[in-house]
């Protein structure tokens, strides 16, 4: 069993609370095992990516967030889940392997079928993975007990449309876990933002602050700026002037480094009866 943390923004007296925990350590020992046993297979991804997941700022909240998620509301029954915009990690596997659990991935990068197969070939417990459009996803209605979605809906367009489909597949009763990267000051006027928010307040029921976007500049939260000035390598930007420039040319102006970023992590249930 992983402890449920809490939802919301994370504080930075909990994200280093959690960074000396059990639950924390015996995390990363299955993710440094997963890296080491699978090198080759995850090479290319790595070099598109980061070469080990879990230790970027953000992820050290978000995994242990999500399996305590699951943790928490499964405890030993059977479920099936769903990894929405699974990447290649070794989440889903971790999940397959201490939890009795089904596990389905699905991501828009067809490349990484090979991947899945690649490593499912070492696992004692595979899963499954699926190329997918999160807005028009592959599976039946009411086809999951659970679905989670790591740091991926702010990378998206058509997030109302996304949070719909994650619904769809859901039981009634279901649980999902929602993780997204927000500005440290957020516009309240962002459209893609509203339409997220506005579906999920439509369709489930939370134990997580909506508005988390009004808490994001609070003093004593989780943010890109507190993880560089502990250790630069938690950020996932490998050429910071680079990405600057990019940000530049496309029109956001010179930014502020790094950028001002914090995350949200939402538990919500999508109602009807189970």
């Amino acid at each position: 069993m992983i402890t449920a943390l809490p939802s919301g923004i994370p504080t930075i007296d909990a994200y280093e609370q959690l960074g000396r925990s059990p639950d924390f350590a015996r995390i990363a020992e299955f993710s440094d095992a997963f890296l080491a046993a699978n090198r080759d297979a995850l090479r290319g991804y790595r070099r598109r990516w980061v070469a080990d997941p879990l230790r970027q700022w953000s992820r050290r909240w978000e995994y242990p967030f999500t399996l305590g998620g699951l943790s928490d509301h499964f405890g030993d029954r059977r479920f099936t889940v769903l990894d929405a915009g699974s990447g290649a990690t070794f989440l889903p596997f971790l999940v397959a392997d201490r939890m009795r659990a089904e596990v389905h991935c699905c991501d828009h990068d067809t490349d990484l079928a090979e991947v899945f197969d690649r490593v499912n070939q070492r696992c004692a417990a595979p899963v499954t993975f699926a190329a997918a459009d999160l807005r028009d996803l592959p599976y039946e209605p009411a086809s999951f007990d659970a679905v989670y979605c790591v740091s991926v809906l702010e990378h998206t367009d058509r997030r109302g449309d996304i949070v719909r489909e994650l619904h769809r597949v859901l039981r009634p009763g279901g649980l999902l876990l929602l993780t997204f990267d927000l500005p440290t000051a957020p516009p309240d006027d962002d459209p893609e933002h509203i339409a997220m928010i506005s579906a999920l307040d439509g369709l489930f029921d939370s134990d997580s602050p909506l508005d988390a976007h009004r808490e994001a500049g609070r003093p004593g939260t989780l943010t890109t700026a507190y993880a560089a000035s502990v250790d630069r390598r938690l950020l996932p930007w490998r050429h910071p002037t680079l990405y600057r420039l990019s940000c530049l040319i496309s029109g956001h102006g010179w930014i502020s480094w790094p950028p001002g970023l914090t995350v949200a992590c939402l538990r919500l249930t999508k109602r009807g009866r189970p």
